[in-house]
């Protein structure tokens, strides 16, 4: 039953975070439609929901 615990709180974590780093990139490229802007935030968004995954583990174990 604890381990079903800790990963909801990784779930939740996770995606509590995650969701904010999504809706500030689709806003970012809806505002500057560029190419550049495009990729660069496809490589920031991953960076950023690897460091959040990292960071739901971290808190949750």
């Amino acid at each position: 039953m604890v381990s079903l615990t800790v990963l909801r709180n990784i779930f939740f974590t996770f995606f509590q975070n995650g969701i904010w780093a999504v809706g500030f990139f689709y806003l970012l490229n809806l505002t500057f439609p560029s190419k550049r802007v495009l990729d660069v935030s496809k490589i920031v968004l991953a960076i950023a929901l690897v460091v959040y995954l990292l960071y739901a583990f971290a808190v949750s174990i």
